[in-house]
């Protein structure tokens, strides 16, 4: 199975109105809620991709109970730790007609040390029955950068290949436990390095300098724009078929998944590259984060244009 790790999972609530205007009061047309954060949507791409695979990290209080029974209704397979405060809550609001939306995250919760040690000790405790691990998204809180190193050690001992998606502080702690597959995108690495891969060689020079730090794959996405790639010592460009766009929420999170179905089938460098692209283009072909579906994934992976780099 693969096993994703979600330290800051969420309450996500996605609020639809005819019009949004700061200021003013909003009577929504519909609201549809669901378990989220990067590592919960790798799993749901997985198991629509039909892999096993596995969410664990930190839920805690009636909010977490409310996303666990949610990830029951859609038979996402989870067991996460439970913490003494309460998961966070996100709201989203897509007015009628419009692809942007407005969201507000609150913060996560305070976690215990306790609390992080049961983790490390259940991911430890799961990686023999690993074909992958994939560590998603932010910390709940200051003082708990170190667990994603502390995660990709556990999986090294065991042999485990990690895929680490973050950014800030526990994603350059996380880069000194030498990760297998790396996906930052243009604002993470933006906030992480200081580097902005839209600027003139700016992608290129990103990539330099996250290559030492041994990833196999590296994937720097933005958006619909190109995507730059470092895959077993080659440099790629692939740019994202024309889709009809409808919410980009997820979209990464959909290429995790896709990517590690297809590196775990041996898919060739450019077949699984396309693979990839594709599926966070039909992610964006949807509402729900973390969508995938096969068929769609391989018809639109045809579409995607692919280039070598120097």
């Amino acid at each position: 199975m693969i096993l994703t790790v979600t330290p800051n999972p969420m309450l996500d609530k996605t609020l639809y109105v005819p019009a949004f205007t700061p200021g003013a009061t909003h009577r929504a047309q519909r609201s549809i809620t669901i378990g989220s954060g990067k590592g919960i949507n790798v799993t749901r791409a997985l198991s629509q991709l039909g892999e096993s695979t596995l969410a664990t990290g930190f839920l805690g209080g009636y909010t977490g109970a409310q996303v666990r029974k949610l990830l029951d209704a859609e038979k996402l397979p989870h067991d996460f730790v439970e913490t003494v405060n309460l998961t966070r809550v996100g709201f989203s609001v897509f007015a009628t007609g419009h692809t942007d939306y407005t969201a507000v995250f609150e913060p996560g919760p305070e976690l215990r040390v306790e609390e992080a040690q049961q983790l490390v000790a259940k991911v430890s405790q799961l990686l023999p029955r690993c074909r992958a691990l994939a560590l998603c998204g932010s910390m709940p809180c200051a003082g708990f950068d170190d667990l994603y190193f502390r995660l990709i050690q556990a999986a090294k001992v065991r042999g485990v290949p990690v895929f680490l998606d973050s950014y800030k502080e526990p994603l350059r702690q996380g880069l000194a436990a030498r990760p297998d597959f790396l996906k930052p995108n243009r604002d993470e690495a933006l906030q992480t390095f200081g580097i902005d891969i839209r600027q003139p060689h700016g992608m290129e020079e990103m990539l330099r300098a996250l290559i030492p730090d041994g990833a196999q794959w590296i994937f720097l996405t933005d958006g619909a724009r190109k995507v730059g790639i470092h895959a077993q010592g080659q440099t790629y460009f692939a740019t994202p078929p024309p889709i009809n766009y409808v919410n980009g929420l997820g979209s990464g999170d959909a290429m995790v998944a896709a990517f590690l179905f297809g590196w775990l089938r041996k898919m060739s460098p450019a077949e699984l590259i396309r693979f990839t692209v594709a599926a966070g283009a039909v992610n964006a072909e949807e509402f729900m984060p973390g969508f995938t579906d096969l068929s769609r994934i391989r018809a639109l992976a045809k579409q995607v244009h692919l280039e070598s780099g120097q």
